[in-house]
């Protein structure tokens, strides 16, 4: 008798597969679907904070830049304050008529 079973068994498991497989397929189709359309489709107050959020994401790229080129500004007027106030102090470290018209160098 159990030798009998094995073609049995067989033929049934064969034609379960030939059955239901198109079935299985289309239903994995319509979960795929219903996952893309929730990725996509998004809720509205989700997109709205998206989108909110990248505007303040392209506020605040500017005004890094901002302050990095007034940073660069600064830095540029301090530099040259420092080289004016060297000057000043070598030019105060001279004589009155020295640094006033008299070259310093004769032959």
């Amino acid at each position: 008798m159990p030798e009998e079973l094995i073609p049995i068994v067989l033929f049934i498991s064969i034609a379960a597969v030939a059955i239901f497989r198109p079935l299985t397929t289309r239903i994995g189709k319509v979960i795929e679907r219903s996952y893309e359309k929730k990725s996509i489709g998004q809720d509205p107050q989700v997109q709205r904070i998206m989108q909110l959020m990248e505007r303040l994401v392209d506020r605040m790229d500017r005004l890094e830049d901002r302050v990095d080129f007034t940073e660069r500004v600064l830095e540029r007027q301090r530099m040259q304050a420092q080289l004016t106030e060297g000057r000043l102090a070598d030019e105060s470290e001279r004589e009155p008529d020295e640094s006033r018209g008299r070259r310093r160098d004769t032959y």
